[in-house]
């Protein structure tokens, strides 16, 4: 049988801050010295929102600091461990925000992907365009991807054909193409990257974007490398 682990272990919620002074020997019992996250309620209108170690020291703090008459009920949420509860106020604080709260809550090392999803959505865009219009706008869009990809893929698109490679060194030509997919065929093998296709040819690392030419519209063996730029 699988035990779940709980974050909260007992509650009390709404309820009226005289109990903190009508019923203090109760309700001490109950939570004295307990760690959780409390709520601060004026009327059905949440607050505040907070954590604490002790509860009840910090609902006492609360009906004689600022906050004094601006709450008349509170909810209290008891927890085993206090791990996690710095994020989890942080997170109330950022969907409910509420009116007491002076910070917005902060999270340690939490990456936020807004910016991601914005580059994403351009690049949706432009590709769904490109795919609508056709004709030199694709043509273009995918040499744009092919000039900003690295690594794998990064070659992609900017060929409609087989192209044919030369390397050289040592007085040696190695010869190699590029196909239609980004990928390079060398000695019956084929390799995701101009790097990987190298070093193959050379048996150590090399420069494969350098080492290997092809012959553009001039008749020169130029690197690979300008064939991004085009």
């Amino acid at each position: 049988m699988t035990t779940t682990k709980r974050l909260v272990t007992e509650h009390l919620e709404k309820v009226s801050w005289r109990v903190l002074e009508d019923y203090a020997p109760l309700i001490k019992d109950m939570i004295k010295r307990r760690s959780g996250v409390y709520a601060l309620y004026k009327g059905p209108r949440l607050y505040y929102v907070g954590l604490a170690s002790n509860l009840i020291g910090r609902l006492k703090t609360h009906l004689r600091d600022r906050h004094n008459g601006e709450w008349d009920r509170f909810s209290v949420y008891l927890t085993l461990h206090d791990d996690h509860m710095r994020e989890l106020e942080s997170l109330l604080l950022r969907i409910v925000e509420p009116v007491g709260n002076r910070q917005i809550g902060k999270f340690v090392n939490a990456y936020n992907f807004y910016a991601d999803l914005n580059k994403h959505m351009r690049e949706f865009d432009a590709d769904h365009r490109a795919e609508m219009l056709g004709g030199w706008v694709a043509l273009r869009r995918k040499r744009a991807k092919g000039r900003n990809a690295k690594g794998k893929g990064a070659l992609k698109g900017l060929v409609s054909k087989r192209l044919a490679l030369k390397g050289w060194k040592d007085d040696f030509e190695y010869t190699a193409s590029l196909r239609m997919d980004g990928t390079i065929q060398y000695n019956g093998e084929v390799f995701d990257t101009p790097n990987a296709a190298a070093r193959s040819a050379l048996a150590k690392p090399a420069g494969g974007w350098k080492f290997w030419h092809y012959k553009n519209e001039d008749g020169e063996w130029v690197p690979l490398m300008t064939l991004k730029s085009k």
